[in-house]
């Protein structure tokens, strides 16, 4: 399982590059043609820092001040879109994002109660859209198989080949994810649906890409 998820790991940062620069620096969440989410480009942290995830989770205003001073904002780790980095360039990025997203998660444990650590994970999922397949976490809850990484890869290799990231960004879009979940069996599937939870309108959060731009999240 360890290689694995190092495997979904390099996938996710083969996505950055594969992407236009306009996407790569500021992707909407995911969901039907909208953004794919950047797999584990999403942290817990930049979710509870947002208005509309706070409001969903019930907040307190003295919570909400502890998380600000507690998980104040912070720019990617050693600046730059990932898009124009070189693979070892990329790769360094994403481990020290990574690090960073652990410490915040630690603190993030002792700031929520057990139900709403439980509701922002499913806020996450639905956020992360079709880009949930390429986060290490939610690979590892669904039990995603040397096999299927495999797949996924091979897919983004044709896509680039075919010039799909420097086509139009809501097609391809919507390929990535169909061809994501053709991949994904029905036990995975109905297992990612489950961890979704309830419906959140993801069109309320403000995405901040690698380059430090955001916007809000497209509609359906």
């Amino acid at each position: 399982m360890h290689r694995t998820l190092l495997a979904v790991a390099s996938l996710a940062a083969a996505l950055l590059a594969s992407l236009p620069a306009s996407e790569a620096s500021a992707q909407p969440p995911g969901g039907r043609g909208r953004g794919m989410g950047m797999g584990g480009m999403m942290s817990d942290a930049s979710l509870l820092r947002q208005e509309a995830v706070q409001a969903d989770l019930g907040l307190a205003a003295d919570l909400k001040k502890k998380i600000a001073a507690e998980l104040p904002e912070r720019a990617p780790g050693g600046g730059g879109n990932p898009r124009d980095m070189t693979n070892e360039q990329r790769q360094k990025w994403m481990e020290e994002r990574r690090a960073r997203n652990a410490e915040d998660d630690k603190k993030i444990a002792g700031l929520l109660d057990a139900k709403q650590l439980a509701r922002l994970k499913q806020i996450r999922v639905q956020a992360l859209g079709a880009g949930a397949l390429m986060d290490e976490t939610l690979a590892k809850e669904l039990s995603i198989t040397d096999d299927q990484v495999a797949k996924f890869q091979s897919a983004m290799q044709e896509m680039r080949q075919g010039g799909g990231g420097g086509g139009n960004p809501g097609e391809m879009r919507a390929k990535m994810t169909a061809k994501a979940m053709e991949i994904l069996s029905a036990d995975q599937k109905a297992k990612l649906e489950a961890l979704k939870g309830p419906a959140f309108d993801v069109s309320k959060l403000q995405m901040r890409g690698p380059g430090g731009g955001g916007r809000p999240g497209a509609g359906t």
